[in-house]
């Protein structure tokens, strides 16, 4: 399963998109995270759906450095990849 999902909220310096490649490395999941238009993150995130929920859980709690108001997510199509990186 593979899903694109947005981050809204208070992410600008937080290192969002880091913390996604921890995440992800940590849960074994690949895809691509960057910086999004209008201060979101976008992350497209693929692996078992378990394991997608638990990364979305992670990441939505946010940190003293970034908060998240909201998630958008919709399933994409699987790609051929072995990595989660930054883009």
């Amino acid at each position: 399963m593979r899903k694109k999902l947005t981050f809204h909220g208070k992410l600008s310096e937080g290192g969002v998109k880091y913390v996604a490649q921890r995440v992800a490395m940590q849960l074994n999941l690949t895809g691509i995270s960057a910086r999004g238009p209008e201060g979101t993150i976008l992350v497209e995130v693929q692996g078992n759906e378990s394991k997608i929920n638990q990364f979305i859980k992670e990441l939505s709690a946010g940190n003293q450095f970034y908060s998240v108001d909201h998630v958008d997510a919709e399933e994409i199509p699987e790609v051929t990849e072995k990595i989660f990186r930054i883009g």
